[in-house]
């Protein structure tokens, strides 16, 4: 008969992968027989990408000299939080013909600690 305890205890010492266990920051059980060094300092995990996903938003804002627009958006997958933010945008040539309260459609990238509109347009 097959109980919780057992259940618990198959997954308790279910042999874990090199890869997750890197993912996690974990030492593998497989580290220590492969023929291959792990380098756990230097395992990376790629960060989800935007895909070319086209967010929408209302313009705030515009700072033409500054090149930065103040956008109210919904949550975005790299901005889960939602808001009204004030971002740089890549080629400040788009901003020409925007007002507040025009309706966009804008893709962000994340540059340091900031992001940055690379593809912004109106959608009124």
């Amino acid at each position: 008969m097959f109980t919780l305890a057992a259940a618990v205890a198959a997954v308790a010492f279910a042999p874990i992968g090199a890869q997750s266990a890197c993912a996690a920051g974990l030492p593998s059980i497989y580290d220590a027989y492969s023929e291959h060094d792990h380098d756990l300092e230097n395992c990376s995990v790629e960060a989800p990408t935007n895909d070319g996903q086209r967010a929408s938003g209302r313009v705030v804002a515009i700072d033409p000299a500054a090149g930065k627009i103040t956008l109210d958006y919904r949550p975005l997958p790299l901005l889960p939080e939602g808001g009204v933010r004030v971002f740089s945008v890549e080629d400040p040539t788009a901003l020409k013909g925007l007002s507040a309260g025009d309706r966009v459609r804008f893709e962000l990238e994340r540059d340091g600690r900031s992001y940055v509109v690379t593809h912004l347009e109106n959608s009124n």
